[in-house]
């Protein structure tokens, strides 16, 4: 299926709010058409490609978001407020009942890819998995608002809310991915994860999973009865590539067509490729120093040192965090005070203006707290204890920001040691509370109400948490439920944002744009701030320019 005429892709810039989409000039359509294949190396490989049971990576998501549909999506102007944000995807169409009842209606035409329809009973089972603690599902807190998901028929399902705020829909709509109960619901629940359907995930998305194989890649394949048309691209390759490096090379070389998240010193080298074109959508990533607030010898205390605020605000203040950002990240990254990414731009329409490098007042601060150096090595102590900090420290731009941070920590008296982990020895190490400051990184949601799963104090203790330092303000908590349905929404976003920096949580480091490398054959590209990869099936490959894999 071919359809209308399909857009290259360019750079639209607008103000951070609706800097999302990338539109393009039309290019004349042949009738002719190849199969076309995508192949995309990843940092992170993909062993959890499908949703709700357990916790997953980004690169784990890039896949389950081929695989599986959502209710309802996005649109361009990624707003999560008022009953008509969404666009459908399973759900053809919803309907208020109540101020805390919506009831959504499935498309009769959705499968799953054995064939089975996608029924109402798929989406309550899905609930209750998430509601079950051993399946580890961590976005379980951000769903709190919902009481209860019932199927109502075959394909009616009903979604109760414990209060009326206008992100109802957009939290059930996007947040609620069905699963095929038809091959889950016998089993054990805590079975799922170690199933030969989590091994061979059966989905309704546009792509049909095909294999992994362990450590190399994973393949999935057009599904050509997909509800919504047959993909564009027929097949899709994700490779694992640890290393920035080779990733880079294998785009250069031709065996990649997709690279996001360029770092600056790639840019410039990319932009010469003649088969390749970069574009610059806003980002939902953020990296971010984390400040432990328990004792990672005994998690039960507070942390000895960062347990102080004005510990806190002095480390932040010894950086100098705009050049720290630009030094590793393309123009128009952000240096915000609080945990907000590009795509929440419109909380602060000004921009995000961090506070600036203060020595003084950083010596000032630690001086206050009885740091003093008493034996003149150059680090500060008290009580007989060296002013140490341990940092974790992952692969990849975070390496290159933590050197920056010791250096600069280390001229206001104060030794950071750096433990530069692999990635299974640093998830392990944060999940258990081992480290004082952690060099981290998230992909936020669209909606600000997600802040809850990492910052609240309902997830401060909770099992598979994404609170990791166990950060819990209960007027951060007061703000952050009254945000949620308030009139003024910007105002209200804004507070909550501004108490989280008031008592440093973490330092945040940057919020950078997302540059994307893409190969030139391919058309109707769209590349999307949050989910980067989910028009994916309606890339077409341009006949003339077409590569062998693509035949």
């Amino acid at each position: 299926m071919m359809g209308p005429p399909v857009a290259e892709v360019t750079l639209m810039r607008r103000s951070l709010a609706t800097l999302l989409l990338l539109a393009a000039p039309l290019a004349a359509q042949t009738p002719r058409s190849v199969p076309g294949t995508v192949v995309m190396a990843v940092g992170q490989e993909p062993t959890r490609p499908y949703p709700v049971v357990g916790s997953t990576t980004t690169a784990d998501a890039d896949v389950s978001d081929q695989l599986f549909l959502r209710l309802a999506g996005l649109d361009a102007s990624l707003r999560t407020a008022g009953d008509q944000a969404l666009r459908p995807e399973l759900a053809r169409a919803w309907r208020r009942v109540d101020s805390l009842t919506v009831i959504f209606e499935l498309d009769p035409r959705a499968r799953w890819h054995d064939g089975k329809p996608v029924v109402a009973s798929d989406v309550a089972f899905a609930w209750k998995l998430m509601a079950n603690p051993v399946v580890g599902f961590n976005g379980l807190a951000t769903l709190e608002p919902i009481s209860a998901v019932e199927a109502i028929g075959e394909r009616s399902v009903r979604v109760r809310f414990r209060r009326a705020f206008p992100e109802q829909v957009y939290l059930a709509g996007f947040n609620l991915l069905p699963l095929p109960a038809h091959l889950l619901e016998r089993m054990p629940a805590e079975s799922i994860a170690t199933s030969a359907w989590a091994r061979e995930p059966v989905g309704n998305g546009p792509y049909r999973f095909v294999r992994r194989v362990p450590g190399e890649f994973v393949e999935l394949h057009g599904d050509a009865t997909f509800f919504l048309g047959k993909p564009g691209v027929a097949r899709v390759m994700v490779r694992f590539v640890a290393d920035p490096t080779a990733r880079k090379n294998l785009l250069i070389s031709g065996e990649t067509d997709l690279l996001e998240n360029v770092p600056l010193a790639n840019i410039e080298e990319l932009k010469r490729q003649p088969q390749l074109r970069l574009v610059t959508v806003a980002n939902n990533i953020l990296l971010y120093a984390l400040f432990n607030s328990r004792n990672p010898a005994d998690t039960s205390q507070p942390h000895p040192i960062l347990g102080d605020v004005r510990l806190r605000e002095a480390l932040s203040l010894a950086l100098d965090r705009q050049t720290m950002a630009q030094s590793v990240f393309a123009a128009g990254v952000g240096v915000p005070d609080a945990a907000q990414s590009q795509i929440w731009g419109w909380i602060t329409p000004n921009g995000m203006k961090g506070a600036p490098q203060d020595v003084a007042r950083a010596k000032a601060l630690l001086a206050a707290a009885n740091w003093r150096d008493s034996d003149g090595d150059g680090i500060l102590d008290r009580s007989g204890q060296a002013l140490k900090l341990t940092v974790l420290v992952p692969p990849g731009v975070r390496r290159p920001l933590s050197v920056q941070a010791q250096q600069m920590w280390r001229a206001v008296g104060v030794q950071a040691e750096l433990e530069q982990l692999d990635p299974p020895s640093y998830t392990e190490r944060r999940k258990a509370g081992r480290f004082d400051i952690d060099m981290a990184a998230v992909s936020q949601d669209p909606a600000p109400s997600s802040l809850v799963q990492s910052w609240s104090c309902a997830t401060a203790t909770a099992a598979n948490t994404s609170n990791m330092g166990h950060w819990c303000d209960a007027d951060f908590d007061r703000q952050l439920r009254a945000a949620l349905t308030s009139r003024k929404p910007v105002a209200a976003w804004d507070a909550v944002l501004s108490r989280m920096a008031v008592w440093h949580p973490a330092i945040f480091l940057a919020a950078p744009v997302n540059v994307v490398a893409v190969h030139q054959r391919f058309t109707n590209v769209t590349i999307w701030p949050s989910k980067s990869w989910r028009s994916l099936w309606l890339w077409r490959v341009k006949p003339d320019m077409a590569l062998a894999r693509d035949r």
